[in-house]
């Protein structure tokens, strides 16, 4: 079954020694102060697969301007300043598109954090409580415009397209819900799984391309009838 081999968010946490993680990152960026740190990608959105998913990591440091990635151990790393964590939620800032496209990470807090120093705790709520219901076209746009520019369907294409998959899917729950959230239906989450196990194959790529081409449109015309802010 899909599902047996999925870590569940929560349960992979708990394996996890937080302390030696903040430790261990923080090492590496001498001079900086960490305000706090969380885990996105695979983690957050519940679709870590033992031996095949890697860890990463949202990092927000003091005395920085801007924001960069690294890797820290094998791990990815996304560090931000203070200053510009916020901006990272406005679908117009200088943040890069790529970094705007994941900001639903945020809706994995407070299980996904790692650490915290309360001297940022302001900051911290107010990034945490993004109201993602208000500002829904905004993020699918960016979401959309960075993977329809990634994706060509006559060739094969990476791992990461199953957020495709996934935003669909958040999209479809959404559209019962009301609420924007990490939630999606067994299907769809069953499909993602899927596409992430089999990305890859020679023998799925016409497949899993029109499926992922089936979905930008979905997303797209989605984001096309909601009002601004």
């Amino acid at each position: 079954m899909i599902k047996e081999i999925v870590l569940k968010r929560n349960k992979l946490i708990a394996t996890l020694d937080k302390k030696q993680i903040i430790k261990s990152i923080m090492a590496s960026l001498p001079g900086l102060k960490m305000a706090f740190m969380y885990f996105g990608g695979s983690v957050c959105y519940g679709t870590f697969i033992s031996g095949k998913s890697d860890y990463d990591i949202n990092v927000v440091v003091d005395d920085l301007k801007g924001a960069f990635k690294t890797n820290i151990s094998g791990t990815d790393v996304f560090i931000y300043g203070v200053n510009s964590i916020l901006d990272r939620l406005n679908p117009n800032s200088p943040i890069s598109q790529y970094k705007r496209s994941f900001i639903d990470d945020v809706l994995g807090l407070p299980d996904t954090l790692i650490g915290l120093n309360e001297e940022y705790k302001d900051i911290y709520e107010e990034y945490k409580n993004f109201d993602f219901n208000k500002n829904l076209k905004g993020f699918l746009t960016n979401f959309y415009e960075y993977f329809a520019f990634c994706f060509n369907g006559e060739f094969q294409v990476g791992k990461k397209f199953y957020h495709v998959i996934r935003m669909r899917g958040q999209i479809e729950n959404y559209k019962k819900t009301g609420v924007f959230s990490l939630d999606l239906p067994k299907s769809y989450f069953d499909e993602e799984i899927d596409y992430k196990l089999n990305w890859n194959n020679e023998n799925r790529r016409k497949e899993l391309n029109a499926k992922l081409e089936k979905y930008l449109d979905e997303i797209y015309e989605f984001k096309e009838e909601l009002k601004d802010g």
